[in-house]
């Protein structure tokens, strides 16, 4: 499954040109121009992993560190902090201390920064790939769903498109974007069952309002209390 990356940066260009360099990688990216809108962005879709821009125009690292864990124990993805200047050992330490996964001078070779993403991700993925939105729980690795503990009666191809759903949740996925991460293939002839997989995941869910159809493009995912 493609990793999807937040890249918070408010020098455009530079900004650009990292998210070129990540998508030719294979990543999946967004873009942040301050604190604010990565944490709002944050809110709203699902990440696997930050790349943060030390100084912003509204707050520093620290300050957005604080914001994503919003009291929690830990933050919800890795996040590596990426520095042109500040980069002394004080400065290091209270990002690492803020819950930061690690460092990155601006500037480090595209190899060594691309290694450090794929370190971050591994290190920190979840020892269970289950997914818990609300009162769904979904663990496509294996094969299992659940609503209140009520376990759903899902063929395997439509509990990894709940799972692909459920990880991003309130955002709109591509009908292609579904078709290549659960059937392997953007072929169009794969519609019809992509159409019969939404089908019966909102059946076996038996409640509407989980699953949105948003004509022309794809579905949405949107937990209910």
């Amino acid at each position: 499954m493609t990793a999807k990356l937040l890249v918070v940066e408010d020098e455009p260009r530079t900004a650009a040109l990292t998210a070129d360099m990540l998508r030719r990688a294979g990543y999946s990216v967004d873009l942040a121009a301050s604190g604010l809108e990565a944490l709002q962005l944050t809110r709203s879709a699902s990440f696997d992993l930050m790349l943060l821009d030390y100084e912003m125009p509204d707050m520093e690292a620290p300050e957005v560190l604080d914001g994503l864990r919003a009291g929690a124990e830990r933050l919800p993805f890795p996040v590596i902090i990426l520095t042109g200047a500040r980069f002394a050992p004080s400065d290091q330490v209270l990002g690492i201390e803020r819950g930061a996964t690690d460092y990155v001078i601006k500037g480090t070779d595209r190899q060594v920064l691309l290694a450090r993403i794929r370190g971050a991700l591994r290190e920190r993925r979840p020892a269970s790939g289950a997914v818990v939105r609300g009162r769904l729980r979904v663990d496509a690795a294996r094969g299992e769903a659940s609503i209140d503990e009520r376990k759903l009666k899902l063929e395997r191809r439509s509990i990894q498109l709940l799972e692909a759903l459920a990880r991003r949740p309130g955002e709109t996925v591509r009908r292609a974007e579904l078709l290549e991460r659960v059937w392997g293939s953007s072929y169009t002839g794969f519609e019809h069952s992509l159409e019969q997989a939404v089908h019966q995941v909102r059946g076996a869910l038996g409640e509407p309002g989980w699953i949105e159809t948003v004509r022309g493009i794809g579905y949405r995912f949107v937990a209910q209390p």
